[in-house]
């Protein structure tokens, strides 16, 4: 099994508190693979110490050099944690994703706008691309992110609760989107939180409580025990 990810003895500390403490765990290249843990299990930071966004107290995480290379990373953010009424419009918010592949003072050209363009198209969304990005749904707010991270041409995508927020509908309308980008060759990681549609979602599952209860494949993970183990008796009955 080809690697995408690996995490070897990962501790976080804020404040000395531990967030994550000596987990182990792995993404499979071209995986599909969930994040999932009860509120404050250090989920999402789990996804920002895989990309360097939060220090490491001790061990390593690894990006296999030949399939993901760390700057073919793309990083979705929370909704909760953007500020909408900045002053961008869905076009330049996407555009902003070319920015990391181009000189010092480089201004975007034909060729960064065509590739928004391209982006925009592809999750549906080349018909809003003039508006304000408050102005648009959460799942369009979300789509649009996904699109930021599509023009940096990534090959695995880290994509923090996109599907919090939404509604049935465009939760659907969204993970056909990522299945399809998993279809072209990248590898998607998304941290979750509704338990009842992990094993139709993915294909990998982290069961995360600060410490890594169990990674794996869906079928021999997630497990009721493991469910119980991560959340308490009480999800794993319900």
């Amino acid at each position: 099994m080809s690697l995408a990810i690996s995490a070897k003895s990962l501790t976080v500390t804020y404040d000395t508190k531990p967030v994550l403490w000596n987990v182990d765990a792995w993404v499979p290249s071209l995986s599909m693979t969930g994040i999932v843990g009860p509120n404050g299990a250090g989920k999402s930071t789990l996804i920002k110490a895989m990309l360097g966004l939060v220090p490491k107290l001790s061990g390593s995480v690894t990006f296999d050099a030949a399939t993901c290379p760390r700057c073919d990373v793309a990083y979705v953010p929370q909704r909760s944690g953007v500020d909408w009424d900045f002053p961008t419009t869905v076009f330049d918010l996407v555009m902003m994703g070319t920015y990391g592949r181009m000189r010092w003072f480089q201004r975007p050209g034909i060729r960064e706008k065509a590739a928004t363009r391209r982006a925009l198209r592809t999750v549906g969304l080349l018909e809003v691309a003039k508006r304000q990005i408050g102005q648009l749904s959460g799942g369009q707010q979300q789509r649009a992110f996904i699109a930021r991270a599509l023009v940096q041409r990534p090959t695995v995508f880290l994509l923090d609760e996109p599907f919090a927020g939404v509604d049935a509908k465009t939760e659907a309308a969204l993970f056909e989107l990522l299945q399809r980008l998993r279809l072209r060759g990248k590898t998607i990681v998304a941290v979750h939180h509704d338990l009842a549609t992990v094993d139709r979602y993915f294909d990998h599952v982290m069961l995360l409580n600060r410490e890594m209860i169990a990674c794996g494949d869906v079928k021999s993970t997630f497990t009721q025990e493991n469910v119980r183990r991560a959340y308490g008796a009480v999800a794993a009955a319900a």
